[in-house]
């Protein structure tokens, strides 16, 4: 009856939105550029928030994973022909007793050794609860065994762990940051790391007492041991970080301001912490990438004429600025630019930004998933889109306000992008099942030759 009462109540927002949305012609001014664009997840319910990765050793292999909103589990995506045909099964559980929480991040080995990262729940009910863990799951491929482990318990009594960020080094070494509370009233981000495949992992530590309410981590690897590390906090807006050991001591600086940064409210309910963070802090999604010498750092922000706007800023390999400034082209009519994710080309070190964009329409409910590509982080290419088909805007930013198992008072969309060797494969939230009570991870594939070639 639960379950019941809560699809009913989001069909009903979902019908006034399908007649809303649907009431008006629009066209977007990007052209479709995507190649095998499929609906990946082709399951019941409503999949947010995914991730995406691939086989640094072998270009056919892909691995991803979403939220599933209105059932305790996530899922988890398997190609193993470069994203022309995709797996959809419901992903691991650290035990048959427990229940997924969501916000799951995915990362590939150099041998192949696929991770997710994800948080669970003891308890398998609905609705906020105040003590989820970090639970990390890796196989030897797409075809392995999962081996699944809980990282450490609560450091306080309803102590909770959220939205991790995972990333591997050159060696096979695998990182997980995450926000975690320490104290009553003091959440940080922290990291823990394994050498040998996931099976035992390092105490957590702080990734840098400088930080005040970090939230939003994003992680990436560099050359040997060096680590970099980017998120959102009440003193800094957007900040980004760098270690050269491993992740044992990290060099924390601002990377932008972030004008109406609510970082230090947005995880308080009353008198306590809670784990729920992106209510009101949803939006930013900042995400670091490693370039051949470029680091960079995407987020969103609020424009000046009142829209969404995706931004980057850009670092040398030591984090000394280099520029910063907005993606993609000026916003010549009000539209908004939302949920951006990015990912460096390890062949040339290009750096691809995709986002939702409502360029074409004048009211800003149709958003297209769109992508574009540079070489420095100054120059963008025109944006193109992945799909013809537009996302119900309104839609993308409830999935936040949604009360099920994933997305409860949760993160919202987070699209997910992997690149190698030219090729983006992208995959993003589609709205048109919206009759029936789905939204559905779909996917496609950019080159970048193919992106470039009205420039």
């Amino acid at each position: 009856m639960l379950e019941a009462a809560a699809v009913l109540g989001v069909t009903a927002a979902a019908i006034g939105a399908i007649y809303i949305f649907t009431t008006e012609t629009v066209a977007s001014p990007w052209r479709v550029a995507a190649t095998q664009v499929q609906n990946v997840s082709r399951a019941p319910g409503i999949q947010t928030e995914v991730s995406v990765a691939f086989d640094p050793e072998n270009e056919l292999n892909l691995f991803a994973a979403s939220n599933e909103t209105l059932e305790s589990e996530i899922r988890v995506y398997t190609s193993t022909d470069a994203g022309r045909t995709w797996s959809s099964r419901r992903g691991p559980l650290f035990s048959i007793d427990t229940c997924a929480w969501g916000d799951p991040s995915v990362a590939v080995g150099p041998n192949g050794r696929q991770y997710v990262a994800f948080t669970e729940k003891s308890v398998c009910t609905r609705g906020p609860d105040l003590a989820p863990y970090l639970v990390v799951a890796s196989r030897s491929g797409p075809t392995g065994k999962w081996v699944t482990r809980r990282l450490t318990r609560p450091a306080v009594k309803f102590g909770f762990d959220d939205k991790p960020a995972l990333t591997v080094g050159r060696d096979g070494r695998v990182y997980v940051a995450w926000s975690r509370l320490l104290g009553p009233a003091y959440q940080t981000t922290v990291l823990s790391s394994s050498g040998d495949g996931g099976k035992t992992w390092s105490p957590p530590q702080p990734v840098s007492r400088e930080l005040d309410q970090p939230q939003l981590v994003s992680l990436a690897a560099g050359a040997e041991r060096t680590l970099y590390i980017a998120g959102v906090d009440a003193k800094h807006g957007i900040w980004v970080g760098r270690s050269t050991d491993g992740g044992r001591r990290f060099a924390i600086k601002q990377a932008a301001p972030l004008p109406g940064n609510q970082a230090a409210t947005c995880l308080v309910f009353g008198d306590f912490l809670i784990p729920q963070q992106a209510v009101r802090c949803l939006g930013p999604n900042p995400t670091v990438s490693v370039g051949t010498d470029r680091v960079f750092v995407t987020y969103a922000k609020p424009g000046k004429n009142g829209t969404q706007d995706v931004a980057v800023a850009v670092f040398d390999s030591a984090l000394r600025p280099v520029f910063r400034g907005r993606v993609g082209p000026p916003d010549k009519k009000k539209s908004d630019q939302f949920w951006p994710v990015s990912a460096t080309d390890p062949r040339g070190g290009e750096v691809w930004a995709c986002f939702y964009d409502t360029s074409g329409d004048s009211e800003r409910k149709h958003a297209w998933f769109s992508c574009t590509v540079s070489r420095d982080g100054r120059r963008w290419s025109t944006p193109v889109r992945a799909s013809p088909a537009s996302a119900n805007a309104g839609v993308l930013w409830e999935d936040a306000r949604i009360f099920g198992f994933g997305d409860s008072g949760g993160y919202g969309g987070y699209p997910g992008l992997a690149v190698r060797n030219g090729i983006a494969q992208a995959l993003w939230i589609d709205t048109r099942g919206l009759g029936g009570d789905e939204e559905e991870i779909y996917g496609g594939r950019l080159s970048a030759q193919a992106v470039r070639s009205d420039q």
